[in-house]
């Protein structure tokens, strides 16, 4: 038993995947399962007929022995596989034949055909279909049946029908037969519909996961875009993309590296739109090249099986040569609309059915890329809104304080030789004014610097920030946090982090408050922070949502962006004369971005 379970058992390495035929790494878990009801149906068949007392009349003593050497064989083959990390399709194929070879051999000496252990060949078929769906599920079926006509054969001659306990009966034999090709062809049928739904649902998770805030959006579209060509088995996929700005072409493959399918990306010129935005009979289908060559017959996921011939421009034609092509177009919103080529696709699937998967597919990926664009898009808006104010702050600040130290500095040369006594005082003036414009620049050029800190001691890191405002700025400056500790992942942290140095700079150039409250706590699954100052406050009055700020143009411009960008929320309450308070909720995990 031991030698027989060293054979079925090899050494293998895994080799996890995704397909649309089937999941990588999922034999183990098959044969785990198919082991445990190998068991069941072992102990079950050796009580039944243990009770039963119509047990076999002749080889009662070896039928049991049997049983119990199948007993045995199945709870080894539970304790191999529960011990070896991976099962080879090989080991699959060696248990699959056993498990064959059991019933036909126990057949023998208990009624052939009419054997009381015909209930194993169902197993027998059960188990393929669990295993491989419906191709091997009919070869399995085929070879019972011939097990079936084999033995019946053998028990038609005297001889042998003497030695065995079998008994011929063409009727029995012929329904037993029927009864097994109808049992393959159902379960086999069903197996396999359920096997290529529960793989098409994994890919349909495998492409989303690929959608990682992280990666930006450039890294999404790129393990997105590989995913999809592995899982097609695409040769390549150009995905054009259109917005208020313009339209975009990226292409991902043939070529590849470490990471993954080489992922180009060019603006189009407004001559190149008609190439790749053409009309198609509908948003999803399948384009294959007529026998003549010149035009293209496609299938699409409506209702009709017909295929009919569809114009392509022969500048895509000849820019993107191809037999086949799998193409989908989706419209996000009125400005924002998308169009993916796959060409020469090999899924394995029927023509209706890939391309109902790839509709399928591109509506659950669609939206997790989007949200990571806007969220670019929000950062970029964030940013241009940044740089806006540093220019404005120079011009308005520094800028402005060198043309007047320059003005005074003439007015005291030309007063200095008839003015002498006044020449100090003018002086000691001018060093403050430069004092003063060092300071800003100094402040500004720390708010440019990039945030550096451990987002796993982000209550610490503010507590030192708030410290280090409170020393250059002589503003008094109170951090309250209702947590001991807080662990954020990176980019929640960073937008925060960003959010509190805009907040407090405001504060020391706007609002002439003396006193400041930061206060960090919890609030509802969230994260609730406030900047409570006593200054003069917003020019309106009144408390306003991140909505209603919008919408009536009020506000500090970075602050609602980077709030926009974490999904959070953002409470403006203004007092003129009295002071201002802000609340942003953020969230623990980062949200999708609105627009």
């Amino acid at each position: 038993m031991g030698a027989m379970m060293g054979a079925l058992f090899p050494t293998v390495r895994p080799s996890p995947g995704v397909s649309l035929l089937g999941i990588g790494g999922e034999p183990r878990r098959i044969e785990r399962v198919l082991a445990t009801v190998r068991i069941v149906l072992a102990v079950s068949a050796l009580v039944a007929i243990y009770y039963d007392s119509t047990q076999p009349r002749r080889y009662a003593g070896l039928a049991y022995a049997l049983l119990l050497m199948y007993v045995a064989y199945a709870v080894g083959v539970y304790i191999a596989i529960r011990r070896r990390p991976v099962v080879s399709s090989q080991t699959s194929l060696g248990i699959h034949a056993i498990d064959i070879l059991f019933p036909s051999v126990i057949s023998l000496f208990t009624e052939g055909p009419n054997s009381p252990f015909f209930l194993f060949f169902g197993f027998v078929l059960l188990a393929a279909a669990y295993r491989w769906g419906m191709n091997k599920t009919l070869l399995t079926g085929a070879a019972c049946i011939a097990v079936l006509l084999a033995e019946a054969a053998a028990l038609r001659s005297s001889s042998i029908s003497n030695l065995f306990a079998g008994q011929y009966d063409l009727n029995t034999l012929i329904m037993r037969a029927a009864y097994l090709a109808i049992f393959a062809f159902l379960i086999g049928y069903l197996a396999e519909q359920e096997k290529r739904l529960r793989a098409q649902a994994f890919a349909l998770t495998s492409v989303s996961s690929k959608a990682r805030f992280e990666l930006g959006l450039k890294g999404t579209l790129r393990s997105v875009l590989h995913e999809i060509v592995q899982l097609f088995r695409a040769q390549q996929a150009v995905l054009a993309f259109e917005d208020a700005t313009g339209a975009f072409l990226w292409k991902a493959g043939p070529e590849s590296t470490a990471e993954g399918l080489v992922l180009t990306w060019r603006a189009l010129d407004p001559s190149e739109r008609s190439r790749y935005f053409f009309a198609l009979p509908a948003d999803t289908l399948r384009l294959s090249r007529t026998r003549g060559g010149r035009s293209y017959d496609f299938v699409s996921d409506e209702d009709s099986p017909v295929a009919r011939p569809s114009a392509v421009p022969a500048s895509f034609s000849s820019e993107h040569p191809f037999r086949i092509a799998l193409v989908n177009s989706f419209a996000i919103e009125p400005a924002v609309s998308a169009r993916l080529f796959l060409f020469e696709p090999h899924p394995g699937l029927s023509r209706r059915a890939e391309v109902r998967f790839l509709r399928d597919l591109i509506r659950h990926v669609a939206p997790a890329v989007y949200n990571i664009y806007l969220l670019r898009s929000l950062r970029s808006r964030a940013a241009a809104d940044e740089r806006a104010r540093v220019a404005r702050d120079l011009h308005d600040g520094v800028i402005q304080s060198l043309h007047a130290i320059a003005f005074r500095l003439y007015a005291l040369r030309i007063r200095a030789s008839r003015h002498t006594q006044d020449v100090p005082t003018e002086l000691l003036d001018i060093q403050q004014l430069v004092q003063r414009e060092v300071s800003n620049l100094r402040q500004l050029i720390q708010q440019l610097k990039p945030v550096d800190f451990d987002p796993n001691r982000f209550v610490e890191w503010l507590s030192t920030i708030i410290d280090q405002y409170r020393q250059d700025t002589g503003i008094g400056v109170r951090f309250i946090s209702d947590v001991r500790e807080l662990v954020l992942p990176v980019e929640i942290a960073r937008e925060v982090a960003h959010i509190v140095r805009e907040a407090l700079v405001n504060v020391a150039r706007h609002s002439g408050a003396e006193h400041v409250v930061v206060r960090l706590s919890p609030e509802k699954r969230a994260w609730k922070l406030s900047i409570d100052d006593d200054g003069k406050g917003f020019q309106f009055v009144g408390r306003f949502s991140l909505a209603q700020l919008e919408n009536n143009r009020h506000g500090p411009t970075v602050i609602k962006e980077r709030v926009k960008a974490l999904g959070g929320e953002l409470t403006i309450d203004s007092r003129p004369g009295r002071g201002a308070r802000l609340e942003i909720i953020f969230p623990q995990v980062k949200t999708a971005a609105h627009a």
